[in-house]
């Protein structure tokens, strides 16, 4: 029976595959019998109960898939189609063989704690979350995202907590590939700046010489920006964020310490994080003014 099953499953069949087909010739042999019908229309039968069987078992399997409740022994089955995933299906397996071999208990706490750990790592990975922990290594993605092929609009949310606000260089790179593809018509920037009071007192028309030159730049460039001070939001304090939304694609979430260090960024593909991320722009849209407007009522020295 063994032999049996690996003869077809080098075919990539598996035995639920084999078990409809040969159900299908079954039942259509007997009728076939029953009925006197010509041999020709016997082998179609056969053909055709196979090609039942084939389409059933897809789409079993995009329907467990896309459920998360594929069987055990039909995930390597399932994986087999994408070659790259495979192969780290496969390298892991071969890992956790060698775990499981091993017998000392102190080495299997340990390496269960941090096989955990993995796991719920993966999980959100495969929830469609990637978190950064205290490294600028995000800022390649958020670049490579602002590049990708079919992003047309970029909108940001700019929490002002301190002078020095993306004055760093990645933040400076950062900046630079913003005006860079908004000069050259590739991407459409937008941008809502939350600023601290200290760094725009209600008594000043603008914010701070630092905060001030910053937005300019971008405003002389083109993108299109809005101020609101941090008190205007006191009531809503969920609006609080620097965050980036990647068109319909994905949303960031950025977390700075004291000192504008990225503690931790969260990218996000996930759909309901995009419609909430999108809630709360247009939500912050409501408080905040144009720089424009702004500029009407305050001539700027240069």
């Amino acid at each position: 029976m063994l032999e049996f099953r690996n003869r077809f499953s080098k075919f990539g069949m598996t035995p639920r595959i084999v078990g409809a087909t040969l159900g299908g010739c079954l039942v259509f042999a007997g009728l076939s019998v029953f009925a006197a019908v010509s041999t020709q229309l016997l082998v179609l039968g056969i053909l055709v109960s196979c090609l039942i069987g084939l389409v059933w078992e897809v789409l079993h399997r995009q329907t467990t898939a896309s459920t998360g409740k594929l069987d055990f022994l039909e995930t390597p089955f399932f994986l087999a189609h994408d070659q790259e995933v495979f192969q780290i299906y496969r390298n892991t397996s071969q890992s956790l063989l060698r775990i499981s071999q091993a017998s000392d208990p102190i080495y299997r706490d340990v390496i269960l704690e941090r096989l955990n750990i993995l796991g719920d790592e993966v999980n959100q990975l495969a929830d469609g979350t990637i978190t950064f922990e205290g490294t600028e290594t995000w800022r390649l993605i958020y670049e490579k995202l602002l590049r990708s092929p079919g992003l047309y609009l970029y909108r940001s949310i700019a929490w002002i907590q301190h002078r020095d606000y993306w004055q760093d260089e990645p933040g400076r790179k950062s900046m630079a590939t913003n005006l860079e593809l908004h000069d050259a018509g590739k991407l459409n920037v937008e941008r809502i700046a939350i600023i601290d009071d200290e760094l725009w007192p209600k008594c000043d028309p603008l914010p701070t010489d630092h905060v001030r030159h910053w937005i300019h730049e971008q405003h002389v460039h083109g993108i299109w920006i809005k101020l609101l001070r941090q008190s205007a939001i006191a009531s809503e304090p969920d609006l609080l964020c620097d965050m980036g939304i990647y068109g319909h694609r994905a949303v960031g979430i950025q977390e700075l310490d004291d000192h504008c260090r990225t503690v931790r960024f969260t990218l996000s593909f996930s759909i309901a994080d995009i419609e909430f991320a999108e809630e709360r722009w247009r939500r912050l849209s409501v408080y905040a003014v144009a720089y424009r407007d702004l500029l009407d009522q305050f001539t700027l020295e240069q």
